[in-house]
């Protein structure tokens, strides 16, 4: 009887145990990253670190499995293989593409990407991924600060941007390359047979695989090092964690593939895992479940914008008629998760944060009621095993730095409960270990860095994001921090804005201030340019027509600030920082936005007046941004 009643109680107190602790998803990440970690060592150890032998593996094993689906055609993995050896070759023949070579990509979402991709990875060359909307000196920029003398650019981003002209212009010594159908032809009969494992041999799990941009605090994207350990262990750990099967699952994304999200969580997961990167050009709320039903994908990759779009379109008999049963993604809002989850029939929401020059990220495979919202969970063998190597920082508010005791210098850990900086442990005696920071850039990269934080001597790694830690392990994101905010999918830069603003040739604007600012039913954050008008120019409509049109030539299309707010001056600490604290606080609510100026809006293709009706709207969800 009592063994009886010991086996009918032990479910009960397995249960239990795993609610408190959370050990079954402890256990489940745990594994998974523990697993890679050994798989990523021994392929080091057999000098097979670069993904193109993975392609390889694959097209030997398998090669009619499908690789990449596109715009209605499966590409296998043989096929993928034969395309990647065929562009590695005509790199080098053409064009002298030698190993450590750093090459520019400048594509929409397509299977030619990955080919010009991979064929730079089956030569030992590094792709460098631009964003295809950035143009004039962004774009020159980015150009630039990667080093690299060749540009292989997608056609329909050359009749979009003009990208050839523009970098001929400022660059001359930069070959740019539109590979458009007639060059695609060519390739496809060029030479496909095996570039020699002695362009590849060498490589480290801790050294630079390609480059991928992210805008920062110096107003103008940056290079950041992604290495072979996040390609590989990173990648393969996303489709272990979300439990891909190999050759069964079809992972949709319609999220550019110049970013880390798709780049590497899902084209580089699907390599990894051997599953089907199923690719939209680029994203469209009419057309996105088409193209999720046209590929037969199983899963779906998101931003929490992506959600909310979806969720906005008129409800549809359709809207089940799929075979997508999880969603992957990042900044799912907790007020409309439930809602995505139950309208479009999909079972489990894999929410990540994380950031491509991070040194870790959090993780929430969530299917119920419990944990929705959240970034990630962690229980209490996660927390022994992470003990000392993250923490959760008090900030200063106003100046927006962490906050240091006076009398030791030191910073403060905030309770469970309170917002504050995550940040990371690195190790002080080897930080190139894990932390690589931006291309060729020390002083972007040392920023990222913080010292003599608990001890003297230490240093951890910045992540800028505002984040709370609760006592049953969930972690929730609340806001970044500094001089970036996130809109329509992109990390935006307060200060390029800003010095857009303040660079119109007729000067209109003698100071100005930039920040984002959440706004009721929508998701990110939304820009506003607080500006000083200057004396002689009027707060009229002429004013703002001619200020739109000079930022609309100078920024992307995403950058272009929704609000401006006319105000008296901009606030600074002693040592001449913006404070931008209260104006954040007061967003553009117009109870909140008293002073000598009004506010204007981006409406309609131009700057018009903000008014209590507008703010109503938006209040309301009958505004779609």
């Amino acid at each position: 009887m009592a063994t009886a009643a010991l086996a009918l109680g032990l479910p009960a107190l397995v249960g239990y145990l795993d609610a408190k602790y959370h050990l079954a998803s402890d256990l489940h990440l745990i594994s998974c990253l523990v697993f890679c970690k050994v798989q990523a060592a021994m392929r080091e150890k057999r000098d097979r670190v670069n993904a193109f032998y993975v392609l390889e593996e694959h097209a030997q094993k398998f090669p009619e499995r499908s690789y990449i689906w596109f715009e209605g055609r499966d590409y296998s993995f043989g096929e993928v293989f034969e395309m990647a050896k065929r562009y590695g070759n005509w790199l080098r023949d053409e064009y002298g593409v030698k190993k450590g070579d750093v090459v520019a990509i400048d594509f929409m979402n397509s299977p030619q990407m990955a080919f010009v991709w991979m064929g730079l990875w089956s030569i030992g060359a590094n792709p460098a991924f631009y964003n295809y909307n950035l143009s004039g000196d962004a774009l020159v920029h980015v150009v630039k600060v990667s080093t690299a003398k060749l540009a292989i650019v997608g056609q329909n981003v050359e009749e979009n941007i003009g990208v050839k002209k523009q970098i001929n212009e400022a660059l001359p010594e930069v070959k740019v390359v539109i590979l458009d159908r007639s060059l695609e032809d060519r390739i496809g009969r060029w030479r496909a047979d095996r570039p020699g494992d002695e362009l590849r041999s060498g490589a480290l799990q801790t050294e630079m695989a390609c480059l991928i941009y992210t805008s920062g605090t110096t107003g103008l994207p940056k290079p950041a090092i992604v290495t072979w350990w996040k390609v590989t262990l990173a990648s393969k750990f996303v489709g272990m964690w979300l439990r891909m099967k190999p050759g069964v699952d079809r992972y949709y994304t319609s999220m550019p593939m110049y970013h880390a999200s798709a780049g590497m969580f899902n084209v580089m997961t699907c390599l990894q895992v051997g599953a089907t990167s199923c690719l939209g050009e680029k994203f469209s709320t009419k057309a996105f479940w088409s193209d999720v039903r046209a590929s037969d994908a199983t899963m779906i990759q998101y931003v929490g914008e992506t959600c909310r779009y979806l969720l906005a379109a008129p409800p549809s008999p359709d809207d089940k008629n799929h075979k997508v049963t999880k969603a992957f993604g990042n900044g799912l809002r907790g007020d409309i998760w439930k809602q995505f989850r139950e309208r479009f029939g999909i079972q489990t929401i894999g929410e990540f944060y994380g950031a491509t020059e991070s040194v870790s990220a959090t993780w929430n495979l969530n299917t119920g009621d419990w944990g929705v919202g959240s970034i990630g969970v962690q229980g209490t063998l996660l927390n022994l095993m992470t003990r000392g190597a993250t923490a959760v920082v008090d900030l200063d508010y106003e100046t927006e730095e962490i906050w240091r005791d006076p009398v030791t210098g030191f910073c403060k850990k905030v309770p469970n409960g309170e917002r504050g900086e995550l940040i990371f442990k690195l190790d002080e005696k080897n930080i190139g270990a894990t932390y690589k920071g931006y291309y060729r850039n020390e002083k972007a990269s040392n920023s990222k860095l913080m010292k003599d934080v608990f001890k003297k001597g230490d240093v951890w790694f910045r992540s800028g994001d505002v984040l709370t830690f609760t006592d049953d392990g969930l972690i929730y994101f609340n806001d970044r921090i500094g001089d970036t905010y996130r809109w329509k999918s992109e990390n935006i830069s307060t200060m390029e804005v800003s010095n857009a603003i303040n660079s119109h040739p007729r000067q209109i604007v003698q100071d100005s201030v930039v920040f984002g600012v959440p706004l009721p039913k929508h998701d990110g954050n939304a820009g506003v340019a607080a500006v000083v008008l200057s004396p002689d120019v009027s707060e009229d409509q002429a004013t703002f027509d001619d200020l739109l049109k000079f930022l609309q030539g100078s920024l992307p299309k995403y950058a272009v600030p929704l609000f401006i707010r006319v105000i008296g001056e901009v606030e600074r600490t002693g040592n001449n920082k913006i404070v931008k604290g209260g104006l954040r606080k007061q967003g553009v609510d117009p109870e909140k936005t008293s002073g000598p100026g009004g506010v204007w809006w981006l409406k309609d293709g131009r700057y018009q007046r903000f008014t209590d009706g507008d703010w109503s709207g938006i209040s309301a969800g009958r505004v779609k941004l």
